[in-house]
């Protein structure tokens, strides 16, 4: 079965896909959540999640007993680098860096969580605005994206994470750029927003939730297939 993740990727792949080649222009009312469920085989939360992402990036808004509308056309932090299609040895290495960090950060985002500063929560802003101004130019996102982990590990004053998370950024940096111009920008964005909200309100239980399905959905999309947007009436 198609995971979660992946189908969400695949479902904004097939909107991103329609805006591009205009079949909804900027004014537009797009498909309904019912329609595309439809017409994708995939649940209403799965397109929800989906139509979620667009809008935090102000493609679409959703207006209450309207529908929802193409309100910009501008993908830029969704466009990936096709030509730098990774190669087998890179996919595995990537997929088992996302693992061993899914089995450690969330852990440690649940342990600062409860504690976390106005001092630290002012550093992961600045870095996510970092990151939203380096859309397209994936050294200094990239960069931005690390060091917003690395400051998450820092708090903890456990000096053994801290430096294991610190080596195994810096080591396998070739491999975090790698998966920024294979996946794009739109996934660190999204997840790094909602992180923040809730290490910002000190919700342990969320922080946790939030990163494991950060890194386990990064696993997923590396595995997606663009020319397959959505495995239809595959979804559990």
């Amino acid at each position: 079965m198609a995971g979660k993740g992946k189908v969400k990727s695949g479902i904004v792949k097939y909107l991103c896909k329609n805006i591009q080649e205009g079949t909804w222009k900027v004014g537009d009312r797009i498909p309904s959540e019912n329609q595309l469920c439809q017409e994708l085989g995939v649940s209403r939360v799965s397109v929800r999640s989906a139509l979620q992402q667009l809008s935090t990036f102000g493609v679409v808004e959703s207006v209450h007993g309207k529908g929802t509308f193409l309100i910009s056309d501008d993908l830029t932090v969704f466009e990936t680098s096709p030509e730098r299609i990774p190669s087998e040895n890179s996919l595995t290495e990537m997929e088992q860096m996302q693992e061993f960090r899914a089995m450690i950060e969330p852990s440690i985002c649940a342990k600062v969580a409860p504690e976390a500063s106005p001092e630290l929560i002012a550093r992961l802003d600045a870095l996510l605005k970092t990151m939203r101004d380096s859309v397209g130019k994936s050294k200094e996102f990239v960069n931005a994206d690390m060091q917003f982990h690395l400051e998450i590990c820092y708090a903890c004053k456990n000096p053994v994470i801290t430096e294991v998370m610190a080596d195994v950024f810096r080591k396998k940096s070739d491999s975090c750029l790698l998966y920024n111009l294979s996946n794009g920008f739109y996934g660190g964005i999204y997840y790094h927003t909602m992180l923040l909200d809730a290490l910002r309100k000190h919700d342990e239980k969320r922080a946790r939730s939030i990163m494991k399905e950060h890194l386990e959905r990064g696993i997923e999309d590396l595995y997606t297939d663009a020319a397959m947007p959505v495995s239809q009436g595959n979804e559990e």
